[in-house]
């Protein structure tokens, strides 16, 4: 990592304790928690060819298939839809340009970031830098899931929530509690 990049990883740690210590739960969490990953990231694929944060919203999983590759959980269902890029790229390519729900992809945070924030609010919660990066190293994992998947967890009440009997072991929870297996 370069010393820019540690400069600007260190600065949204900074950003997230000066929120907390304020009480400020308004604070834009998500850019600084998103965009601490993309610079500590020893990937480049989450940052543009000047470093800025880039993010994928319905990723194309024959053009970012490196970028899919490297999250932390892949569904089956989503393992089948970048085969099926690999396989038949004509085919994706039209169901991808027409906006075919079967074909769409969906990065998704492992633990809601609302999730990692609270833990962060409450007494106790080490806001150094390192306490905070520890913290992020920990919870932050990104998943890679079809949209059938992602609407199975909004339909279960866990867009931004983690079970109700989650043991704060498995970061993986909100899928295993809904059936989504990883390939």
């Amino acid at each position: 990592m370069t010393d820019r990049l540690t400069i600007l990883t260190d600065s949204y740690l900074d950003h997230i304790r000066i929120a907390v210590e304020a009480n400020d739960r308004g604070a834009p969490f998500r850019d600084f928690i998103d965009n601490w990953h993309a610079f500590r990231c020893e990937h480049d694929h989450h940052r543009s060819s000047g470093n800025r944060p880039k993010w994928f919203n319905n990723p194309n999983a024959a053009k970012r298939r490196a970028m899919l590759e490297s999250l932390d959980f892949r569904s089956v269902g989503a393992v089948a839809i970048m085969a099926h890029a690999q396989n038949a790229p004509d085919e994706y390519r039209l169901k991808y340009a027409a906006r075919d729900k079967t074909v769409r992809l969906i990065v998704d945070h492992a633990v809601p970031i609302a999730v990692m924030v609270d833990m962060l609010f409450q007494p106790g919660a080490n806001l150094t830098r390192d306490g905070i990066r520890e913290h992020l190293i920990k919870w932050y994992h990104l998943g890679l899931l079809t949209h059938e998947e992602n609407t199975r967890l909004n339909a279960a009440g866990l867009k931004s929530k983690m079970p109700a009997n989650w043991n704060y072991l498995d970061v993986f929870a909100r899928y295993h509690s809904v059936g989504i297996d990883a390939a």
